[in-house]
């Protein structure tokens, strides 16, 4: 009788211990009469069987009938442990589920785990499953998004996100179609009419061969985007200071980084960190600047800090090549298609998956346009007298140098083409709205030629600065650094200073003259009040050249002695360290 109630008795115990390993077997009298293998490398049998519960644990049955409690071995393991009571007929035995909770081969264990580091990772993840109903969506996803879990969880994807129709979800179209959409940048959520931009991955669930659901992965990339904004400011600062000596060009087409745009104005640093976020975007772009504002600088900039930077960066200027050769340029050509034609490959296939720059498109002619636009529409480019259609992977990034809208309505510029590439728009400010640009240039561009020439020349004097700052820049920072570099040539070797001397007569000309205009026009003085103040800072910069040696000074503005003389005492200028001789 006994034997039989002990072999029912094991068989319970060994049907629970497909469930639950840990398993000791009590009867009314708390003595335990059976124990799993798991129980037996814990405690040796003979010292388990028979024995009274509270004689080998540290809490009661009483206890863990009601509630559930952790167990430590002395060599520091950990169970938990909880009990059930049993009453057959007159029978009555108690079973202790033991259960350890660091072993990571059991599912709910493990199951717990995963929950616990999805809801502290940094990264955002939402889940959803077959019917597109959001059945996981944590904290990180909270915050970038700016939603509440509470709310959106067991809500269907286009109702959370009013989507406009079921198929713009991406979880479900990853659902049909098993295939993952990798390293997105796109708002789905938005706070107060603000887009939330998120970076993300989207994979499907497969359990089985068969797809169950769907889920992204967000990356928190505001802490790293504020780290690399403030990397490239300060390698920015860095280069400014000293010029680098190394062939910068890299093997994707390019020369120039974020690195390399110097300016110390908040306008430049702005505009640096409005080009960064536009760099993560796959959107076509249109940067509007003056010629010489370094339009193509920024192109490449925006190139090299996106997610292709691996592939070609391919630059043309639509002003420099006639309209008949454009066409084939860009799309590429057929063997035979006209006299001379070879088979290859235009700018739009070599960019493959990476960037083309459409510099002065302001120039291209309208025929040329409405083709260009057919390209971009379709994301399709037919080669010059071919059949075939090739796809295109490549992102565009257009720059015009005039005011888009009025382009438009002279007719120069087709305004459907206009919205095809100015998805987004990047305005670089001329040089004269930044003056304070002007100088810090001037100063790296006196660097770079005082290492190529052999110079030593620390700064402008102030006449020079003066007029520097009030100087119009039509050319911007091309025509800046002309001027540097005329200057340092004409500057002497043992010099410290750039002057206005420096400068070529036709410079001097044209800087001096747009100066004088506008001091005429600002301050409203006369022509003469102008021209006397021009007299006077020509002859105390040739004064200061020449030690003010009266004689030298005079050879040197070509004047007689007793000329300048007379000039000096009636400009009011005074010699204050050397005597006149």
């Amino acid at each position: 009788m006994a034997r039989r109630i002990y072999m029912e008795i094991k068989r319970v115990g060994e049907l629970l211990m497909e469930h639950v390993p840990g398993i000791i077997i009590l009867n009314k009298r708390e003595e335990i009469i059976w124990i799993s293998e798991m129980i037996k490398k814990i405690y040796s049998q003979k010292k388990v069987l028979n024995n009274r519960f509270c004689n080998l644990f540290p809490f009661t049955i009483d206890i863990l009938l009601y509630t559930s409690k952790i167990f430590k071995t002395p060599y520091g393991k950990k169970y938990n442990m909880k009990a059930r009571k049993v009453v057959d007929e007159e029978k009555e035995y108690i079973f202790v589920f033991m259960q350890d909770i660091e072993d990571f081969t059991n599912d709910k264990i493990r199951l717990y785990c995963l929950e616990k580091i999805i809801s502290s990772i940094n990264d955002g993840i939402i889940m959803s499953n077959a019917e597109g109903r959001i059945i996981l969506y944590n904290k990180a996803q909270e915050k970038l998004e700016e939603l509440s879990g509470k709310d959106i969880i067991g809500k269907y994807l286009w109702e959370a996100y009013d989507y406009k129709a079921i198929e713009m979800s991406e979880h479900q179209k990853v659902y049909k179609t098993g295939i993952p959409i990798v390293n997105k940048y796109k708002a789905h959520a938005y706070k107060d009419g603000v887009p939330k931009y998120v970076f993300y991955s989207t994979y499907p669930i497969e359990k089985d061969g068969e797809i169950i659901g769907a889920y992204s992965i967000s990356k928190n990339e505001t802490m790293l985007k504020s780290l690399l904004s403030e990397t490239i400011e300060l390698k920015r600062r860095l280069r400014s200071k000293k010029i680098s000596k190394k062939d910068k060009y890299k093997d994707n087409g390019t020369v120039y980084s974020f690195t390399d745009i110097i300016g110390d104005s908040e306008q430049i640093k702005n505009l640096i960190k409005e080009a960064e976020t536009m760099a993560l975007l796959e959107n076509n772009l249109l940067i509007i600047g003056e010629t010489g504002t370094g339009k193509e600088v920024f192109a490449q900039s925006i190139h090299n800090l996106g997610k292709n930077n691996k592939e070609p960066f391919v630059a043309i200027n639509c002003a420099a090549i006639p309209e008949n050769l454009l066409e084939s340029i860009l799309f590429g050509t057929v063997k035979g298609s006209y006299t001379g034609a070879v088979d290859q490959a235009g700018l739009f296939e070599e960019a493959r998956g990476g960037t083309l720059f459409l510099d002065e498109l302001n120039s291209m002619p309208i025929a040329m346009q409405t083709k260009l636009l057919r390209v971009l529409q379709e994301r399709k480019v037919r080669r010059v007298g071919g059949l075939k259609t090739t796809s295109i992977d490549c992102r565009v990034i257009s720059a015009i140098n005039e005011d888009p809208q009025k382009i438009i309505k002279e007719g120069r510029l087709r305004q459907d083409l206009f919205y095809r590439i100015a998805s987004l728009c990047l305005y670089i400010p001329p040089l004269r709205e930044r003056p304070q640009d002007i100088l810090s240039m001037g100063s790296f561009f006196i660097g770079k030629y005082n290492n190529m020439l052999n110079k030593s020349v620390k700064s402008f004097s102030p006449e020079l600065r003066e007029i520097m700052l009030s100087y119009h820049w039509p050319g911007n920072i091309r025509e800046l650094e002309h001027i540097i570099e005329n200057l340092m040539i004409r500057v002497r070797e043992n010099e410290k200073e750039l002057r206005i001397e420096h400068l070529p007569k036709y410079i001097q000309t044209r800087i001096i003259g747009e100066n004088a205009v506008g001091k005429i026009r600002k301050k409203q003085i006369s022509l003469s009040e102008i021209l006397r103040d021009i007299e006077k800072r020509i002859i105390v910069e040739s004064l200061n050249k020449n030690e003010w040696n009266i004689s030298k000074t005079s050879k040197d503005l070509g004047i007689i002695r007793q000329s300048l003389i007379y000039r000096m005492k009636k400009l009011g200028i005074k010699s204050k360290e050397k005597e006149i001789v």
